[in-house]
């Protein structure tokens, strides 16, 4: 289903009862971001798309968490269920070829309709709703109500953005879904990491010498064209013809006014300048995906040379942080639709599921077939030779029988098979630019766990139960917590107990238990917490501790199982992390106030 512009897509939101308005006066700076995380973590039935009407500051209403549960996800993206997109790309690029005059006559039929969405080529207006109101004298993007998303980030943030650039060299376009700090009026940050296709844009025009480079910052629109410019694509292929094949028909699109660019004609705003591939300016921080600050760093300059935008026009925008938040489902849906293309690959893959704890790149758990020793090993380093999954920093890798949706199965089937000395592949490579916890910027320790079954290896029996008062003499303190009877997981004051003394005193007090290290704060009783912090605090390579030796996969002796240690506290130099360490997102204790205050204004109960 293609929406001609967004206000389609909150008439059908709006009539499922998945849409609130609000018309009580907001503040574009922490109010809204508390509100909305507030709302994006409740269950699926009460978690809503928002939409408020009066921003002070602004004549413009604002929506937000437009994608924020499974099924908004999928009605932004034409379908009624994500998994239908799988079904979809599955059956189009299907290798095997069809028998029978019927299926033919099928597969042809499937063919024709995706020529015909993505069209044979851009498809152009010269009136569009998006250039309804147009300004080049004096452009000053605060008309918008742009939001400062979390108390210590660097400024306001225009967020949900598609941004398009055109590499100098070849013309081919970028759509990317990049965060965009707001200096002044007229001149913006434009935040793409060393792995996009904005920074091969930049690096490709400073190759050129060319010194003002067109972008454009387009707002709205089609969901599916949002959320085109946030999906993994191969280089150089245009994320317009992704969008055009998910909505049934190609997007249309009008001339900038002031750049040599074409921008989709429906989109609610568009911010049009250039940049200088030479020019760069500290941009941060920022409260990320990640549930921590992104630091500041050196990014390039955006100059507005004008903005064009609706005369009824709705600034659409999104917020992260700590998931679970709407770009979970955001990126569920890039993970059902890219699975028929890994499959395509890796046949033996069954199914694949990127937990929200591990914030796309930090987990993959993948089942398969698995047919031969090594099987496992194979498809790790296949998931890591694919595309961005070369980012992924932990792999986990199951039977086909395991349903890698329920985590909790998972984990199951890890504690039952996995020898933590023997069924682990430790790797360095590349990690996500925001991946903090790697001792070098974009590089560090990663992980493969081969959890499939072993037949020719023994069970062993389950763990004693541990004995509380030795551990409460290990001097760890009383902020712990069993799980499982597997798993012992304990908050750790550092400036007492480092996390591998900790981990040695633990497994005197209860061997063959795995153990996670927090610090002392956290609580050791939210799993998902836990779960959160030992994915993203944790280099792979240097912040574990395996007992018995070193990592021997060819050991098949019938001994106790080895169990793991993980150091998944914050970490300085005192650690040997000479990067420094970023802060957690916390809201300021006024605005919790404030809001908790306002709560019914709102129009909740």
């Amino acid at each position: 289903m293609a929406y001609k512009r967004l206000t389609d897509f909150l008439d059908r939101l709006e009539a499922a009862g998945e849409l609130v308005r609000i018309s009580t006066p907001v503040s574009a700076e922490l109010e809204i971001t508390e509100i909305t995380d507030r709302i994006s973590k409740l269950p699926h039935d009460r978690n809503k798309a928002l939409l408020f009407e009066q921003v002070e500051g602004s004549a413009f209403p604002l929506v937000i968490n437009l994608f924020g549960n499974p099924r908004r996800a999928a009605w932004a993206l034409g379908v009624d269920d994500l998994d239908e997109l799988n079904t979809r790309l599955g059956k189009l690029i299907d290798p095997k070829l069809p028998r029978g005059m019927n299926a033919i006559i099928a597969r042809a039929g499937e063919m024709l309709g995706a020529l015909r969405s993505v069209g044979l080529g851009p498809s152009m207006t010269r009136k569009a709703p998006v250039q309804e109101v147009v300004i080049t004298d004096n452009p000053d993007v605060s008309i918008m109500p742009i939001l400062k998303c979390w108390p210590h980030d660097g400024g306001k943030y225009i967020t949900l953005t598609s941004v398009i650039t055109r590499d100098p060299a070849t013309g081919i376009r970028n759509v990317g879904m990049y965060r965009v700090q707001v200096y002044d009026g007229q001149t913006l940050g434009l935040h793409w990491q060393r792995h996009k296709g904005g920074k091969e844009h930049q690096d490709a025009g400073r190759d050129q010498q060319q010194q003002k480079i067109p972008v454009a910052v387009v707002l709205g629109g089609d969901p599916a064209a949002i959320w085109s410019g946030s999906a993994p694509l191969p280089p150089n292929m245009d994320e317009y013809l992704l969008a055009g094949w998910l909505r049934g028909r190609p997007v249309e699109f009008v001339k900038c006014v002031t750049q040599d660019l074409e921008v989709p004609a429906d989109a609610e705003f568009v911010i049009e300048g250039w940049f200088d591939p030479n020019e760069h300016r500290m941009e941060g921080p920022f409260g990320d995906h990640t549930g921590f600050y992104t630091p500041p760093d050196l990014f390039p300059v955006m100059h507005v040379t004008a903005i064009t935008h609706r005369a009824d026009a709705i600034y659409p925008t999104t917020i992260v942080g700590k998931p679970p938040m709407e770009d979970v489902w955001m990126g569920k849906a890039t993970e059902r639709l890219f699975l028929p293309l890994m499959k395509l690959f890796m046949g033996e893959i069954v199914d694949v599921n990127m937990p929200p704890e591990g914030v796309f790149h930090n987990l993959v758990i993948v089942s398969i077939k698995h047919k031969y020793p090594g099987h496992a090993q194979k498809v790790m380093y296949g998931l890591w030779g694919l595309g961005l999954m070369m980012l992924a920093k932990g792999i986990i890798v199951v039977d086909a029988d395991v349903n890698v949706q329920n985590v909790a199965e998972v984990t199951a089937r890890v504690l039952e098979t996995v020898d933590w000395r023997r069924d682990i592949t430790i790797v360095d490579g590349a990690v996500d630019q925001l991946d903090h916890s790697a001792i070098v910027d974009s590089y560090g320790g990663k992980i493969g766990v081969d959890a499939t079954r072993k037949p020719a290896r023994v069970t062993y029996p389950v763990n004693a139960p541990v004995n509380a008062e030795a551990v409460a003499a290990a001097n760890i303190g009383s902020n712990w917590y069993v799980w499982n009877n597997a798993v012992l997981i304990a908050g750790v004051d550092k400036t007492k107990c480092s996390p591998q003394e900790a981990m040695k005193a633990v497994w005197k007090a209860a061997p063959g238990y795995n153990i996670i290290i927090v610090d002392g704060d956290v609580d050791v009783h939210n799993l998902s917490d836990v779960a959160w912090r030992a994915l993203g605090n944790v280099d792979w390579r240097r912040d574990i501790v395996i007992p018995g030796g070193p990592i021997d996969p060819y050991d098949t002796s019938d001994r106790p199982r080895s169990p793991i240690g993980i150091a998944a506290t914050s970490k300085g130099a005192a650690d040997g992390h000479p990067r420094g360490w970023p802060e957690e997102i916390v809201m300021s204790p006024e605005i919790v106030e404030r809001v908790n205050r306002r709560w019914g204004d709102y129009g909740f109960a």
